[in-house]
């Protein structure tokens, strides 16, 4: 196996955050505000936002960040509301809006990745021959 050296590009957490308060999870409002919040914890800059509600429950928005996005889904029957964040500014404090959103939502377990997004510089890149 031939190494390269990465360069990391981004960062990207995956939350899962379980034994939420259904009825708070529910609030399409409050939700879509509490994103934006984390957004601004996070240091990060919306510039667009898409939205869509389940029937006969559930919810999902995107937050599109200057730096990337943030997205949420919810599933309040299984008290259950799952993130991403990705963003290309490395110093976004991902622990901090982790820590913003359990509260939140009132998250009885929380369990989080955080993933390094990364690229072989191209000049390294070999085309494989088929």
């Amino acid at each position: 196996m031939i190494s390269f050296n990465q360069s990391v590009i981004g960062k990207h957490v995956i939350i899962d955050l379980s034994g939420c308060d259904p009825e708070i999870i529910r609030d399409r409002g409050y939700i879509l505000t509490i994103l934006k919040r984390a957004a601004q914890v996070a240091r990060v800059t919306v510039v667009g936002q898409v939205e869509h509600h389940f029937s006969p429950e559930g919810y999902s928005a995107v937050l599109v960040l200057e730096e990337s996005h943030l997205s949420i889904h919810t599933w309040p029957e299984h008290n259950y509301v799952s993130l991403d964040l990705y963003s290309c500014n490395l110093d976004t404090d991902f622990a901090a809006v982790e820590a913003f959103l359990a509260e939140k939502f009132r998250a009885q377990w929380v369990v989080s990745k955080l993933l390094e997004r990364k690229f072989i510089p191209v000049k390294l890149c070999v085309k494989a021959e088929l």
